[in-house]
């Protein structure tokens, strides 16, 4: 295990309730005794300040009204760049975020700010397992993190039960019934309300969570008038980005036995499936809310990007905030991505075959 890879688990603040169906769905498969065992610890010392949480803040989070300004969603499979857009976008202070501190100690972090948010910044490595991307407890965050400990139904619980792939066909692709998906709708709903509760209301939340590409159908149900933004990489980048991702974060969080092979399968299953469903659901976005950019020209002309995606949603002046990008992007100038070694040429075969139709959607060469 190296210095930087993750030691605990995203579930540790969850709800006995959560756990229970997660044992009941996965109880056959599970390895990692000792971690939900740890879980189970953690669920349970937190359980008071989790209901104190509930009893202070649960009234002034249900009147939240997400309906003045739908969100903001940053789209697109793991490794494509939704990070990088993400953490450009969350520096204009008109947008709020999902914050680190939030996503890890969610049931618990409106009452524990002051002391476990500067605890939090002390325990934390300084960057990213899978790509070396600085990192604190006020970086922006996927949603789908506190999701996990909200609900069963999250797409995310396929990361820690990688033998049951159903939370990822269900919660993701929403191959499920209508009663289920509504249930979600209410937990996702919920989540947002404490997100936004959580930053202040005034602004509007922009959210980036991979999980998201496939659910377009479901969120513009709860959003009719969200914006998204989807930014697509080259292929063969994304299956080697992807791959290494499981490989330093994602198989940190297993608590089933998952080997090499099956880890390659399931990098192919999900991209294939996820991007097949975006290509088929993104005709029900208004051409006024949807923006497509490319990983690559987000890297070598950000701030044109950025531009074009203010204008084409319209989402707010953009003259003012170009400074605060400028800034941004010269403190990232050192930074460097990772560099992989050429795919065998088997694999990039299968890759090709596999993925053929993206490559042909967004103009990649083969």
């Amino acid at each position: 295990m190296s210095e930087k890879e993750i030691k605990e688990h995203q579930l540790y603040i969850s709800s006995f309730r959560v756990l229970w169906q997660l044992m009941r769905e996965n109880h056959r498969h599970i390895r990692s005794k000792k971690m939900f065992l740890k879980i189970i610890f953690f669920t349970t010392i937190s359980a008071p300040f989790r209901w104190i949480q509930i009893i202070i803040y649960r009234r002034r989070i249900n009147a939240v009204d997400l309906k003045k300004s739908a969100p903001i969603f940053v789209i697109g499979h793991w490794r494509s760049g939704t990070t990088h857009l993400h953490y450009l976008m969350a520096k204009d202070p008109r947008f709020s975020h999902l914050e680190a501190f939030q996503a890890f100690f969610f049931r618990v972090a409106l009452i524990s700010q002051k002391t476990m948010k500067p605890l939090l910044n002390r325990l934390m490595p300084k960057t990213r397992p899978q790509d070396n991307i600085l990192i604190n407890a006020a970086a922006p965050t996927e949603e789908e993190h506190p999701l996990t400990n909200l609900t069963h139904r999250s797409a995310m619980h396929s990361f820690f039960f990688p033998k049951n792939q159903n939370y990822f066909t269900k919660y993701h692709l929403f191959r499920t019934s209508g009663k289920s998906i509504l249930k979600w709708k209410r937990s996702y709903e919920s989540m947002l309300k404490e997100i936004s509760f959580y930053n202040g209301q005034d602004k509007r939340l922009l959210l980036k969570n991979p999980h998201n590409t496939a659910r377009i159908k479901v969120l513009l149900e709860l959003f009719p008038e969200a914006k998204f933004v989807f930014i697509h990489r080259n292929p063969y980048e994304v299956f080697q980005s992807t791959t290494h991702l499981y490989k330093t974060t994602i198989r940190t969080q297993f608590l089933n036995e998952f080997n090499d092979t099956e880890i390659k399968e399931c990098v192919l299953n999900c991209y294939e499936l996820v991007m097949k469903q975006y290509l088929e659901l993104k005709e029900r976005i208004p051409k006024s809310q949807l923006v497509e950019i490319s990983y690559d020209d987000l890297t070598k002309n950000p701030i044109t990007c950025l531009e074009h995606i203010y204008d084409a949603l319209k989402i707010s002046e953009f003259e003012s905030v170009k400074p605060i990008f400028n800034t941004y992007l010269a403190q990232q100038k050192n930074y460097k991505k990772n560099n992989f070694k050429a795919l065998p040429e088997a694999i990039r075969s299968e890759v090709k075959n596999r993925w053929g139709f993206a490559f042909k959607a967004w103009n990649y060469p083969f």
